[in-house]
């Protein structure tokens, strides 16, 4: 049995989903419910209950998966370290990242890297803050991009960027004709936010608290384009990393205003499984962050 078929499989168990799988793998949904059948056969087992409405795996298709994943980091590892021996730096790089980062921030490095490394693969996906953690911890991905890096014992953490975070607020507030502003200016607004739990929201309530100021929050979402809808249909004002607005100069419908000296950063970090052995390209797609 090819390694294809563990790989196209344990994609479909992740995204619970034939045409995410195809999509993903660059082939057709029906060829992917074809391996899946090669694959029983091969077993003498049924992989999926169809008798579910939802996609679940049966018992063996559990146990299948989980050494797929095995068998997937193990052929990985001898392709890097086969790499590496020949000085070649080529493989597949899988990064999770939130969708700011991801959408705002690391396109630019991503293609630096594969115009110095074309035989590398690198592989996108984007997560929540949370989720990121442990897609790392769990090997299902090499490196994640976060803000705010929360300290973990199996985890490794190498910051490598700080951006400014600016107000953003609708055309229609009495706020937009200011070109700098302080928190203290924003106890009486209506701000909107990232979900309780997110490190995003969590930041900007502490700074609110250092400046003694009251944060009062009118609606909450899990990512940064949401917040600014929000913002463009006059919800409230929001608190968000100056590189996810700089480029909407010319369809944005909010006014960017920056905070008086520029106080409040973000730090983007990247975070990868402490003690793993890391091939050559994941050294050096860190090392292109932080140069």
């Amino acid at each position: 049995m090819h390694i294809e078929y563990f790989k196209i499989f344990s994609d479909l168990v992740e995204k619970k989903s034939f045409s995410e799988a195809a999509k993903v793998n660059s082939i057709t949904q029906s060829a992917v419910s074809q391996q899946l059948r090669t694959m029983e056969n091969h077993f003498n087992v049924l992989i999926v209950d169809r008798s579910q409405k939802q996609f679940r795996l049966t018992q063996e298709g559990e146990k299948i998966y989980k050494d797929s994943k095995e068998i997937l980091r193990l052929y990985n590892q001898l392709s890097n370290e086969v790499s590496d021996l020949n000085s070649v730096v080529s493989g597949t790089i899988k990064v999770s990242s939130t969708f700011s980062i991801g959408l705002h921030i690391i396109p630019e490095h991503i293609k630096k890297f594969i115009k110095s490394y074309p035989s590398v693969n690198v592989r996108l996906d984007y997560s929540r803050n949370a989720d990121i953690y442990d897609d790392v911890i769990s090997n299902n991905a090499d490196i994640g991009l976060v803000a705010y890096a929360q300290a973990n014992k199996l985890l490794e953490i190498v910051d490598f960027q700080e951006e400014d975070l600016v107000l953003i607020c609708p055309l229609e507030n009495a706020l937009a004709k200011r070109k700098t502003i302080q928190i203290k200016n924003l106890s009486q607004e209506n701000i909107v936010s990232y979900e309780s739990h997110m490190s995003s929201h969590k930041a900007i309530a502490n700074i609110f608290k250092k400046e003694n100021a009251k944060l009062e929050v009118c609606a909450q979402f899990d990512n940064v384009e949401l917040i600014k809808h929000a913002v463009e249909v006059n919800i409230g004002c929001a608190i968000v990393p100056i590189s996810a607005v700089e480029k909407d100069l010319d369809s944005r419908n909010y006014k960017i205003i920056k905070f008086k000296g520029n106080p409040y950063k973000r730090t983007l970090s990247a975070i990868f499984r402490k003690g793993k052995k890391q091939p050559s390209s994941v050294k050096m797609f860190i090392d292109l962050l932080t140069s």
